[in-house]
């Protein structure tokens, strides 16, 4: 029996869509500077590479391809990514149309936290009013390990008191939330938002249970999935 549906922050609870765009910005300023002519033309690509490739983290896969094999080249334009990420990052948004979702899968199921943000979505959830849904409280400010190891999902369901097989996991991302999740037991829901929105199964195992083209009709889903939908 499905009673507990797990949420990704970025891409399901956190609409990051400013977010990629500042993103991209920075990094082709800082690879123009070392890349000559590279634009932001040259970093989609790029994106889509990494995206394909399955590397955890995009934007660093994109500074390393520029700096032919030099760590410490890297170690400075990463640096420099860091801090003008920090000098313009925006206060986080719930995506529209979440709120809604999460009060109507509350009716169902125990909601709880999966993803990497910390602390902060927290304050976004409690700005929201919605943050009494959920079971748990708990971010990734809470745990040592992240994903895609899927002991962070097993981490998780254990402190929240539910059981793998008993969890529907809700992600943008097959390589970082759809396999993890699998490799539980659990079910998975892929919601196709933000720059991994066309990442595709390489092999059946990583096929998402079910798909979404965004968050509006989560719930039903996840209840069409655990079988509480009637037909």
């Amino acid at each position: 029996m499905i009673t507990t549906v797990l949420l990704d922050g970025g891409g399901v609870i956190v609409d990051e869509s400013l977010y990629e765009m500042i993103h991209s910005e920075i990094i082709s300023e800082i690879l123009s500077l070392v890349v000559p002519g590279y634009s932001l033309l040259d970093y989609h690509d790029d994106l889509d590479e990494a995206v394909w490739s399955f590397c955890p983290n995009v934007y660093k896969y994109i500074i390393w391809k520029h700096c032919k094999g030099d760590r410490a080249v890297f170690d400075k334009l990463q640096k420099r990514h860091i801090k003008a990420w920090n000098e313009r990052r925006p206060p986080l948004v719930l995506f529209d149309g979440m709120r809604e979702e999460i009060k109507a899968l509350a009716k169902d199921f125990k909601i709880a936290i999966a993803g990497q943000y910390g602390h902060e979505i927290v304050d976004l959830l409690d700005k929201s009013g919605v943050l009494k849904y959920f079971c748990s409280q708990l971010t990734q400010d809470d745990f040592k390990i992240t994903k895609p190891d899927p002991r962070y999902l097993e981490q998780i369901t254990r402190k929240i008191g539910a059981l793998p097989d008993e969890c529907i996991m809700v992600g943008d991302r097959i390589d970082k939330d759809v396999i993890p999740a699998k490799q539980l037991g659990m079910k998975t829901i892929m919601v196709r938002t933000g720059i991994h929105k066309y990442q595709k199964p390489r092999v059946p195992f990583e096929i998402p249970d079910m798909e979404l083209p965004g968050v509006k009709g989560l719930a039903s889903a996840a209840k069409a999935l655990s079988g509480k939908l009637k037909t």
